[in-house]
């Protein structure tokens, strides 16, 4: 969904003169990634990390409204830095609470900070702001998408659970030398 997103942003550079267009696109991927997350947390109750994903769908949701509230450039620029923010945070918080569970987390949530630092710098240039969001799509698009795809990443952090919940319950292992 975010390389679509990028796509779009990328192929449509004339209508980036219209602010309209733009915060349309933006406030329809919000409303999207929203409900994946949404929809991530649903299907991930019960194994952990589903905290994580309701926040980054709230985040998203909440950014999608304000948005679309707000309605003027700057706060385009400002909004669209406070979720890349937060939703790095939440990825960096998901990696310490979770480990092994996502490989993806620290590159994305280097990806949002980098996003919002390069909107903040240029919140006087809709064009790119608009472009920051377009390349931060495609890129954690990518890396998400490989992250999705990865069998051998989810069956590892499964049997690293399994295998940490019955070492745990077996007591202490003799030691191997």
């Amino acid at each position: 969904m975010l390389v679509a997103v990028g796509l779009l942003i990328t192929f449509t550079a004339t209508f980036h003169e219209q602010f309209g267009f733009d915060l349309a696109v933006v406030v329809g991927a919000l409303v999207a990634l929203g409900g994946v997350h949404i929809l991530e947390s649903w299907h991930r109750r019960g194994r952990g990390g589903s905290a994580i994903a309701l926040a980054l769908g709230a985040v998203s949701i909440i950014a999608a409204v304000a948005l679309a509230v707000l309605g003027t450039e700057i706060a385009f620029a400002v909004t669209i830095a406070a979720w890349a923010l937060g939703s790095a945070l939440l990825e960096f918080m998901g990696m310490v609470i979770t480990p092994g569970s996502r490989q993806d987390a620290p590159l994305v949530g280097a990806t949002g900070v980098l996003l919002a630092l390069a909107v903040l710098l240029a919140r006087a240039d809709l064009v790119a702001v608009i472009g920051f969001f377009g390349a931060y799509a495609v890129i954690a698009g990518v890396f998400l998408g490989i992250a999705a795809f990865d069998t051998r990443r989810t069956t590892e952090a499964e049997d690293a659970t399994l295998g940490t919940a019955a070492n745990a319950s077996a007591g202490p292992q003799p030691r191997r030398i």
